[in-house]
């Protein structure tokens, strides 16, 4: 009788195992089937299915999931493009269940692209596009791990510990630097080279800069300007990109003095917002010419080398140079005061002029005359010529700072810049450059200057030999 209750008591604990072992598997099975619908609802971030697969809901998670704060509507985006990196993975063998297949938890991997990473270098974002670009670049990730923790509920299946899902949106209030509306960066339009206390007098160009500031500064900058004058518009220019993270520079030029008048530039995007608007005043001076006796006639006369190309391109007569002005350049027209200006009754400098031009950007200019003496170039007799003319330069109020040269290959030939670093009154920096170029056929002086930056390497740049 004994052998015959032990042999059923051992039968009946037999069974109660195997049974309690199937409950077990099941429970696993059941446990990574509700993990995977739980991971795709916290992938679409839907937390009415989160909380039906919870045992109790979770209010700092319903209020997270959604992403969106009251501050810029681009922080909201760049969040939800975070967001859609995340993916999951779930580690089926990490499962762990009590006997009874009552309780039970499992691993599961996410991933999501690293913002912090992605955004680290970069100052200010264009738009909600360069994030989205930023994101996509970035092949950095961050992974987490969360155990979620299941029992069962009746015949359900539920999961006790859904607020460790808010550890995978760390971003959910993250506010980037988005850029607001560009006129948020601009300052007050600063006329340059002011000549007559707050305006101009006996001018050919209105030079003037629109200040970048704050993070304006890492921002790309399309623009373009109008001129009115009394209400008319005189110029509209192209849309051009700022070649300066500081200012954006717009300028006017005429052939000859600006006549008197209230002059108005308005900056504009590309797409029309007014970024900033100035006035200044222009006059001029009534000059009554006396006649001067010449013995070669009409001293406004140039000789037959001059010319005045709309695009800048020179080619310097007799020989293989051609030179082409730095685009900031305007060549002037034979009858412009100013070349009566600067050489007078000189009627030989005139007579070899080749060109004279205006830049109007740093107020500066430069001019050609043919060397006819001198013949074939030959460098010694080049720096002599060079060194003779700045010799007797020397205009009132003018200080020389600084002599310097600096050499320029073009073709077979160097030629020197001998730069004089001067100043006017005591303020203003100004650089004047001379050179000798030419070759076998002829020799040709050129003179150019300009305030506050010496541009001689982009100028002689544009210097070539065919």
């Amino acid at each position: 009788m004994k052998e015959l209750r032990k042999a059923l008591s051992l039968t009946l604990s037999l069974a109660m195992l195997v049974s309690s072992t199937s409950c077990s598997a099941k429970f696993g099975e059941s446990v990574t089937d509700k993990t995977e619908k739980l991971c795709d609802a916290i992938l679409d971030r839907d937390y009415k299915k989160i909380e039906k697969m919870a045992s109790k809901g979770d209010k700092k998670l319903e209020g997270l999931l959604p992403l969106s704060t009251d501050g810029l509507e681009e922080d909201n985006e760049a969040r939800e493009i975070i967001a859609s990196t995340l993916q999951f993975e779930i580690d089926e063998d990490s499962f762990e269940g009590d006997f009874l297949g009552r309780e039970g938890s499992i691993d599961v991997t996410f991933t999501y692209v690293d913002y912090e990473k992605a955004v680290e270098d970069i100052t200010i974002f264009e738009d909600i596009d360069a994030f989205e670009a930023a994101i996509e670049d970035c092949d950095d990730t961050v992974e987490q791990t969360i155990t979620f923790e299941f029992e069962k509920d009746g015949s359900d299946i539920v999961c006790t510990n859904i607020g460790d899902i808010a550890d995978l949106f760390p971003y959910s209030s993250e506010e980037f630097n988005f850029a607001l509306s560009r006129d948020s960066y601009t300052g007050t339009v600063e006329f340059l080279n002011l000549n007559d206390g707050n305006g101009y007098i006996d001018v050919y160009t209105i030079t003037c800069n629109l200040p970048i500031e704050g993070d304006g500064q890492s921002l790309t900058w399309n623009y373009y300007w109008t001129v009115e004058c009394y209400d008319v518009n005189l110029y509209t220019s192209d849309v051009m990109e700022s070649d300066t993270d500081t200012f954006l520079t717009a300028f006017y030029s005429e052939d000859d003095i600006i006549p008197d008048g209230n002059y108005v530039f308005t900056y504009y995007t590309e797409d029309g917002l007014i970024l900033g608007t100035g006035s200044v005043e222009v006059t001029h001076t009534e000059v009554v010419p006396e006649p001067t006796p010449s013995p070669s006639g009409d001293s406004g006369d140039v000789g037959p080398y001059f010319v005045a190309p709309y695009d800048g391109v020179i080619a310097l007569p007799d020989t293989g140079l051609v030179l082409d002005l730095p685009s900031t350049y305007f060549c002037l027209d034979s009858d412009s005061s100013s070349i009566q200006t600067v050489f007078g009754d000189n009627e030989t400098l005139k007579e070899n002029l080749v060109f004279f031009a205006v830049d109007v950007l740093t107020m500066g200019g430069a001019f050609c005359v043919r060397l006819p003496n001198l013949g074939s170039y030959d460098a010694t007799a080049a720096q002599t010529a060079v060194n003779n003319a700045m010799s007797s330069f020397a205009p009132d109020g003018v200080t020389i700072n600084d002599t310097y040269s600096q050499d320029f290959t073009v073709g077979d030939y160097t030629y020197t810049v001998t730069t004089m670093e001067v100043t006017q009154d005591g303020t203003t920096t100004s650089y004047c450059n001379f050179v000798i170029v030419g070759d076998e056929g002829a020799c040709y002086l050129i003179y150019f200057f300009s305030d506050g930056t010496n541009n001689v390497e982009e100028f002689m740049g544009g210097l070539s030999m065919s």
